[in-house]
């Protein structure tokens, strides 16, 4: 049986936002998948929409790359993005739009070996 090791980063902590914006570049090349828990505890506005993506680079300054995009977050609750081959740098990106839009949400970020 392997040992497998996980690790848990706060990309997002607790927070409404009413704008677009993202977490630090994290190296997590000796990570081989990860699952990106997203928490939506509040949300207010008109037509208002989340979107998040997760993205990848070579280096920290290169972490642009679209690995994976969310389906549209529209309302509170829970959504989980798996992510795998991901390169050695990761952050998350988010987009709130809408007219006088807000969201609270958390994303935690469980790397696996």
């Amino acid at each position: 049986m392997s040992d497998r090791r996980t690790h848990t980063i706060v990309l997002a902590p607790p927070a409404a936002r009413v704008a677009a914006g993202g977490s630090t570049a994290f190296e997590v090349s000796r990570f081989t998948e990860a699952l990106l828990f997203i928490d939506v505890t509040a949300v207010s506005g008109a037509s208002p929409t989340l979107e998040l993506e997760a993205q990848n680079g070579p280096a920290a300054d290169e972490a642009v790359f679209v690995h994976t995009r969310s389906a549209q977050i529209t309302s509170i609750g829970k959504t989980l993005m798996k992510l795998a081959n991901f390169g050695p740098w990761l952050r998350l990106v988010w987009s709130v739009d809408g007219e006088e839009a807000s969201f609270t949400f958390e994303a935690k970020l469980t790397l696996k070996t």
